[in-house]
Formats: structure tokens, C-alpha cells, sequence
């Protein structure tokens, strides 16, 4: 069973924990383990949304077999495949993090991490580098549901040194941070190899990611997507985006379109080369295509 915390949002495996046992979640808020509410209320299979029995293995429908489990915020019972607890809302794909004892050290220097509340998300920060590790329901706060007051009250949480971009590691394979050599570094969460990306284009920042778990941030790298998101760095990105393939879909069409020309002229043109008028027609066909 997954329990998430009312205050941060964060997801926690309690399975096998007795009813009415309370954890205490990294953000300092306690949550009790209740049990589930016998009223199943109104149950929808998440393939056709046709109305389904609480104990239903199928949807007598579109024949989608139908898994039960519970909401990790509010405990109601919800199929399997459902994006969101028709109930609450909850969000239901969200990995859990661990146990809410369970100790995160750095990446990239492996001392310890400690868990600190600002606002409404919860960030592991290093003393010693400065780096920062969101999971991703604090990751999806910041990007995709942003607001102007978590942005300022990040920036304000954040040290000095954090928002000063950091100069590049010098020498061949050095990695960034606190100069530890370490290109790529290991979730603090599962310890897997992350995966080094761009964050988007035109942001200029490179960040380790976990995708079950969330992202590391180097010293400097936060506040400069903070500020890339804020100013509508996301949205300048998209459009570029949908400007090149616009263009390249244009392009290969015209392509297309001259490679069929050529094909059916090779086919009726003779070698003449007194008839100089095809090879003006050619001329005007390239102009057009790449003015």
C-alpha cells in the first residue's frame, strides 16, 4: 500500500504496517496509516469509463481485467490504469520513495542529504556541495505547475552561492560540482546510474535524472531553470520545436515532390540539347524550392 503525505504531496510504501500506525514524513508532517473506507462509491473501468462493481476481475463491456488498489491520499479504492482518484484527484502513478526512515546521501559527494520544507515541496540539500535532489512530485510542482510564490520562496530558500552559476570543471572528464571527478552519479533514492540530459532546449543546464525517483541539481542549476521556467523559457522551447518540424516536414515534401518531377522528366525528356526551355524550367524549380 502506498501513503502519501497531506502536506508535501511525497509517496511512502507502508506495506505491511499495521492500521493506525503513524510514520513521520521527511517534511516533518505525521500521517496516519487508516483504513480503507467500506463504501467504494462509484467505480469506473479506466479503459471505457463504464460504471463497474467494486468486485469486478473484468469490465463487462470492453473486457479490460480491472485491478483494485487503494488511493495513496484519501484510501479509496480505485482501478488499476485510472491517472487520478476520481474521489480526491490524487495523482496514482507516482513512485514511492522508500521507507520515511530510509537516509539519502549526496550524489555527488555521498554526504549526507538533509530534507527541507519550502512551501509546498520538499528538497534533499547537501551541506557540503549545495546540491539538491527534488523527487518528482516537487520536480512537477516546479515545471509543469508552477507558481510565481514557490519560485520566490525557492530562490529565497536557496543559499547565496546557489545562485551563482557555477564556472565549467576544467580538464577532460571532470565532472560539475564540488570538483569530485564524477561525470555520471547515482540516484540517492535506488542508487542507479542517472541519466545525464538537457533539461530543454535553450536553458543551457544539463541535470542528473532518476526517472523513477526525480533529479539531482548541481550548485547554480536550480534557480537557472527556475528562472528559464518563470520567463517562459518552456514555452520559447516549444515553439521552436513546432517551428523546425514544421519546416522539416515542409522540406522533405518539397523533396518528395522534386525527386517526382525529375523521375517523370528522365522519362520523357529527350537528350536534345538544343531545347534549352527545360533547362530554364529547371532552374525557376530549384529557385522556388529553396527561396
Amino acid at each position: 500500500m502506498i501513503l502519501a503525505c497531506t502536506g508535501c504531496d511525497g509517496r511512502y510504501d507502508v506495506t505491511g504496517h499495521p492500521i493506525g500506525q503513524q510514520f513521520r514524513c521527511r517534511c516533518g508532517a505525521v500521517m496516519t496509516l487508516e483504513a480503507p473506507s467500506s463504501q467504494a462509491g462509484q467505480l469506473a473501468c479506466p479503459q471505457c469509463g463504464a460504471g463497474v462493481a467494486p468486485h469486478a476481475k473484468a469490465c463487462e463491456f470492453c473486457a479490460a481485467e480491472l485491478l483494485l488498489k487503494g488511493c495513496p491520499r484519501c484510501l479509496s479504492r480505485v482501478f488499476h490504469g485510472h491517472k487520478h482518484c476520481p474521489d480526491c484527484g490524487a495523482e496514482l502513478d507516482l513512485a514511492a520513495t522508500g521507507s520515511t526512515h530510509a537516509e539519502r546521501t549526496c550524489p555527488r559527494c555521498e554526504t549526507a542529504l538533509h530534507a527541507r520544507k519550502v512551501g509546498d515541496i520538499v528538497v534533499d540539500e547537501c551541506g557540503s556541495c549545495h546540491g539538491l535532489f527534488l523527487d518528482h512530485v516537487a520536480v512537477q510542482r516546479v515545471v509543469t505547475d508552477r507558481q510565481q510564490s514557490r519560485a520566490e520562496a525557492l530562490l529565497g530558500a536557496l543559499p547565496a552561492s546557489e545562485q551563482v552559476p557555477k564556472p565549467a570543471s576544467a580538464g577532460p572528464g571532470s565532472g560539475p560540482g564540488s570538483g569530485s571527478g564524477k561525470m555520471y552519479v547515482k540516484c540517492p533514492v535506488c542508487h542507479t546510474v542517472m541519466n545525464r540530459k538537457l533539461f530543454s532546449a535553450g536553458s543551457g543546464v544539463i541535470i542528473d535524472v532518476c526517472r523513477a525517483h526525480g533529479a539531482f541539481f548541481d550548485v547554480g542549476e536550480l534557480p537557472r531553470i527556475i528562472s528559464f521556467v518563470m520567463n517562459g523559457g518552456l514555452e520559447q522551447a516549444q515553439k521552436k520545436e513546432l517551428t523546425r518540424l514544421r519546416d522539416d516536414a515542409k522540406r522533405e515534401q518539397q523533396n518528395a515532390q522534386f525527386s517526382q518531377m525529375m523521375a517523370s522528366r528522365s522519362s520523357t525528356t529527350s537528350f536534345d540539347h538544343g531545347r534549352s526551355s527545360n533547362g530554364g524550367a529547371l532552374v525557376d524549380l530549384l529557385f522556388a524550392l529553396w527561396r
